[in-house]
């Protein structure tokens, strides 16, 4: 799926050139005219940056940038700027601006940054779902067995000195959640070793999307 761009200026030329520079790039590429019609578009349909102009009529770019990063936080949005413009490129950017650009733009320059930020933006969600999915197996793969370990063990202190069968059938059930825990976080460490070792030597080796999947696996007990 081609990443969507929203291209917000006032100067219809440059609007027309940036689409144009973007769609040959690769982007999917949406334009308006001022701020408002920038908050319509999104309305209609998000997008993953919006380009968008500090000086415009109606709504400036500053006004637009606040609430589009109110209303809308999942979309990116880097700035456009003339050269007398840098104190409030600065403003914008405290506002949750992720860059800017001077005029002209350099369509070139613009295709890496945003491509930059377009990777940036899927490691992020990757990592997310890594978070998520982990939070989950501490929860469901630990916490509950821990709870029921305990319950286990409360009910072998409880039983009378001659209740040796079923002592052992606790004791047993027991044994087997310890030896299931143990083996799902031996996975889990390993996937986190492989990780580690792939950040350290700025090798690819497991992406975060593959340890989300190694986690579910283990969480399924398909894991190998």
């Amino acid at each position: 799926m081609n990443e969507r761009i929203l291209v917000v200026d006032d100067e219809e030329s440059l609007r027309l050139s940036l689409k144009f520079k973007l769609k040959s790039a690769g982007f999917e590429v949406d334009t308006a005219i001022d701020g408002e019609q920038a908050l319509e578009k999104l309305k209609a349909k998000s997008a993953d940056v919006v380009l968008l102009d500090i000086n415009m009529p109606r709504m400036s770019g500053i006004e637009a940038l606040t609430i589009i990063r109110q209303t809308y936080p999942q979309t990116e949005a880097i700035m456009l700027t003339g050269f007398a413009d840098f104190s409030t490129a600065i403003e914008c950017l405290k506002i949750g601006a992720k860059d800017y650009l001077v005029k002209p733009v350099d369509t070139t320059e613009l295709v890496t940054r945003l491509r930059s930020l377009v990777r940036s933006r899927s490691t992020e969600r990757a990592l997310h779902e890594v978070h998520q999915e982990y939070l989950g197996f501490l929860s469901e793969e630990l916490a509950d067995p821990l709870r029921k370990i305990g319950t286990m063990l409360e009910q072998v202190s409880k039983l009378p000195g001659d209740a040796e069968k079923e002592r052992k059938k606790l004791l047993t059930s027991a044994r087997d959640l310890i030896g299931k825990l143990e083996s799902k976080l031996g996975l889990v460490a390993e996937a986190a070793k492989r990780a580690e070792e792939a950040g350290a030597s700025n090798d690819e080796g497991i992406s975060p999307t593959q340890i989300t999947e190694k986690i579910r696996e283990i969480r399924k007990g398909s894991a190998r």
